[in-house]
C-alpha cells in the first residue's frame, strides 16, 4: 500500500517514455494542485516504453501508467492484468512523415519506397493492418531499422523517403526541415481506416479491486489537469518546462497542440474526456488480435472500464 506523505497518499504515475511536450497536459495536476486537492502526492516517472509501463503497473511498481492501448492489450494476453481507465489519445498517432519535395499522401504511395523506423515502432507493427485496409502490399515497403534519435537526420539527408513514428514528434521534424528550407508532410494511419485507441491511463486489476475510490479520485484529478491544459496551453507548457528545463518551449507547445488534437475528437465532444466506446475498443482489440500476435482469450470487457471517470467533462475552448 502506498505510503502517506504529509497527510497525502503517495502515488507514482508512470509515463510511457521520457517526458516531452505531449505530456504537458499532466502537469497542471501538480502545479495547479488538482492532485493535492484529491489527497495525492504524485511523483511522475518515465518507463522505457508502453510494454515496460504495463509490466510495472501490473506488478505494483507504479500505481498508474500512461500506456498505449494495443500494448496494454498485449500485456494482458501475457498475464499483466491492467486495463485502460481513462482515454487520452483517442486518435492514434501512428504516422508517416515525408518531405514536401517527395511526399507520401496515401498509404499506397509507400510501395517501392523506404522508411526509417525503430525496431519496435508502433506504426511498423501496424503496417500490415494498414496495408489490408488500403489494398496494398506491405512487403513492397522497405523498412530500414534506425535509432529514434537518428530519425530527423535520416529524413533531412534523404537516406529514406520518410520516417515511421508518432505525430507528437512531427514538430521536431518540422523544425529540422525548416532549417533546410523544406516542409514536412504527415500521413496519419488513423485517417485511412486504422483508427485505434492509443494512449490512456491504466491501472491494475488488483488496485482497482482494492481501492476503487482512490482510482476514481485520481482519474478525476487527471481529467481536471487535462482540461486545464487544453484550455490554457501556454501556461501548461510553462509548467512542463519548469519541471523539464532542457525542453524547447516552442516545440513542447507544438507537441501539446498535437496531443490536444488527438484528444478533442467527435467522441470527446459528445461524451467528454475519459470515457471509451465499446465499439471502438472492440475494433482495437480485433486489430491487435489479428495483426499484433495477441496471446490468450482476451475479452473486450477485460481491457477497459468507464466505471472510474465521469462523463461530459470537456474543455471550454477549441484553441488556447
Amino acid at each position: 500500500m502506498p505510503a502517506i506523505a504529509q497527510g497525502r497518499r503517495k502515488i507514482t504515475f508512470l509515463l510511457d517514455i521520457g517526458a516531452y511536450g505531449k505530456h504537458a497536459m499532466f502537469y497542471p495536476g501538480i502545479d495547479r494542485g488538482f492532485f493535492k486537492e484529491a489527497g495525492f502526492d504524485v511523483s511522475v516517472e518515465a518507463a522505457k516504453g508502453s510494454a515496460d509501463n504495463a509490466i510495472k503497473v501490473a506488478a505494483g511498481s507504479a500505481d498508474f501508467g500512461f500506456c498505449d492501448t494495443p500494448t496494454s492489450i498485449l500485456a494482458r494476453g501475457n498475464g499483466a492484468n491492467v486495463k485502460q481507465i481513462l482515454m487520452v489519445h483517442y486518435k492514434a498517432m501512428n504516422n508517416v512523415v515525408t518531405l514536401a519535395s517527395n511526399p507520401v499522401v496515401h498509404p499506397r504511395d509507400m510501395m517501392g519506397k523506404s522508411f526509417g523506423a525503430t525496431a519496435g515502432d508502433a506504426p511498423r507493427v501496424a503496417l500490415p493492418a494498414l496495408a489490408k485496409m488500403n489494398n496494398f502490399d506491405a512487403q513492397k515497403v522497405e523498412i530500414v531499422t534506425i535509432e529514434g534519435s537518428a530519425k530527423p537526420a535520416v529524413l533531412m539527408a534523404k537516406k529514406a523517403t520518410g520516417i515511421l513514428g508518432l505525430s507528437a514528434f512531427a514538430p521536431v521534424y518540422a523544425a529540422a526541415a525548416e532549417k533546410t528550407g523544406e516542409k514536412i508532410v504527415q500521413m496519419l494511419f488513423s485517417d485511412f481506416g486504422l483508427d485505434l485507441y492509443s494512449n490512456g491511463i491504466i491501472a491494475s486489476d488488483a488496485l482497482i479491486a482494492k481501492d476503487p475510490g482512490m482510482v476514481r479520485a485520481f482519474n478525476q484529478a487527471m481529467v481536471q489537469s487535462i482540461i486545464y491544459a487544453c484550455d490554457n496551453r501556454d501556461e501548461a507548457t510553462q509548467m512542463f518546462v519548469k519541471h523539464h528545463p532542457l525542453a524547447n518551449p516552442k516545440i513542447a507547445r507544438a507537441q501539446l497542440d498535437v496531443a490536444v488534437d488527438h484528444l478533442l475528437v467527435d467522441e470527446v465532444k459528445a461524451d467528454g474526456v475519459g470515457p471509451m466506446s465499446q465499439k471502438k475498443m472492440a475494433f482495437t482489440l480485433d486489430i491487435v488480435r489479428e495483426f499484433y500476435g495477441l496471446k490468450g482469450n482476451v475479452r473486450v470487457e477485460e481491457i477497459y472500464s468507464n466505471d472510474f471517470v465521469k462523463p461530459n467533462q470537456r474543455p471550454t475552448r477549441s484553441r488556447a
